[in-house]
């Protein structure tokens, strides 16, 4: 992910609508851990399931297919969204 789409995500998810809470904390502590990482903190990021409870899975997944769709023509955004779509609905990995 580039400077610029890295940007764009923490632009973007600071300006959502907190309906999604836990999935929105997570995406917040993941640009962080990404801007730190580039600049030499590298340490473990907490996966998704960490700060997103059970009871949000689903609205997680309506939140992550509307943050897909807002990034559509971005690979790499599209990749983690869908990824996460995949952890929520079952259909993906649990870390």
């Amino acid at each position: 992910m580039s400077d610029a789409e890295l940007d764009a995500l923490i632009e973007t998810t600071n300006k959502l609508p907190q309906a999604a809470p836990g999935l929105l904390a997570w995406l917040d502590s993941a640009c962080v851990w990404e801007v730190r990482r580039r600049a030499g903190d590298d340490y473990e990021l907490h996966p998704p399931e960490a700060a997103i409870p059970p009871e949000e899975n689903a609205i997680s997944v309506e939140a992550a297919i509307a943050l897909r769709v807002r990034f559509t023509g971005n690979p790499s955004l599209g990749a983690l969204f869908d990824a996460l779509v995949d952890l929520f609905t079952g259909t993906g990995e649990r870390h």
